[in-house]
């Protein structure tokens, strides 16, 4: 697999927002760091590249001071929330199932990711691993990825025949890692994965005992996108009017704001901004049409706000991209 296609869904980030909130540090500045967008984040059918993903990971890390900060996230996560992948592999019948639907889909989520359900005579082993290399070491994601793993395993209801393998040798504060994956932890190992005890692996699964709102968590993004899309050429592109829009309380909606990490005009600039690139390096429109479909009173305004975004005038910054190609 070429490097080209190392990229995450971004189901896979949006729990990161919350958790930096509950340890009081604004998720906006961490992600304006990392070069993570709202446009970006907030894409249901788009992907992040994976350095990106993992540079994000890289200042969530320092920004906290916890090495196994990924790990508490992952363990937090639904499996429900991350789209048709975790909606499979909760309504598979045994806990095989799961494990091969989740192995067989992994692509679904991490573009570039080995995942392999390997049974040996006592045990299983979800074998877990990124393929090529980074120039980040990715803690966050290794971390989140396992504890989601696991998540998959104790769809069986037995935390007890459930462990992990590192192929990292010991260290003094290894001891966090049993708070997600519990005591039956194993270093120095051949691979990194969650260990299970194949006695289990037949086990009949319950689906209706997982808790899930049945709501997509990227479902009102993307609606919120296409919407300020629509409406930026007429004005009042305003929180209480999207919120109308969307049939939601105003509060509502500022409250998944802030869970994504984001402000409303934070997202409004953001989907002016990613606009504002595709129409001028499409060169269909001129400047006064791109000015009035963004919502601006004049191509003045358009151009100020085009230089904020990319340091260049539009004409200028199509010349470089063409010139680049």
């Amino acid at each position: 697999m070429s490097a080209e296609v190392f990229a995450h869904n971004p189901r896979t980030l949006l729990h990161i927002a919350p958790y930096l909130r509950q340890k009081s540090i604004p998720p906006a500045e961490i992600f304006a760091r990392a070069g993570v967008s709202p446009s970006t984040l907030l894409d249901a059918n788009g992907w992040v590249p994976r350095e990106l993903c993992f540079q994000l990971g890289h200042e969530v890390c320092v920004a906290t001071g916890d090495r196994f900060l990924g790990a508490d996230i992952g363990r937090r996560f639904p499996l429900a929330d991350l789209g048709p992948w975790g909606q499979a592999v909760i309504g598979a019948s045994t806990l095989r199932q799961a494990c091969e639907t989740a192995a067989k889909g992994i692509g679904l989520l991490q573009q570039g990711t080995n995942l392999t359900l390997r049974i040996g005579r006592r045990h299983a082993v979800l074998e877990f691993s990124f393929a090529g290399r980074s120039s980040v070491y990715p803690r966050l994601q290794f971390f989140g990825s396992l504890a989601v793993l696991r998540s998959v395993a104790l769809l069986a209801g037995v935390p007890g025949a459930v462990g992990a393998c590192f192929t990292r040798p010991h260290q003094r504060d290894d001891q966090r890692l049993e708070e997600t994956f519990g005591a039956d932890l194993r270093f120095g190992c051949k691979s990194d994965g969650i260990v299970i005890d194949r006695e289990i692996l037949d086990t009949l699964l319950c689906s209706s005992s997982i808790e899930s709102n049945g709501i997509d968590p990227l479902e009102m993004p993307a609606a919120l996108r296409d919407i300020v899309r629509m409406r930026l050429p007429y004005g009042g592109v305003t929180v209480d009017n999207i919120a109308r829009q969307l049939a939601i309380s105003t509060r509502t909606l500022q409250r998944r704001l802030r869970d994504w990490g984001f402000s409303f005009e934070e997202v409004v600039d953001d989907i002016r901004r990613s606009e504002a690139i595709r129409k001028v390096l499409s060169g269909a429109e001129a400047g006064k049409e791109i000015a009035f479909m963004l919502g601006y009173s004049d191509q003045a305004h358009f151009i100020r706000a085009f230089r904020r975004w990319t340091g260049m005038t539009p004409s200028a910054y199509r010349l470089q991209v063409s010139q680049a190609s």
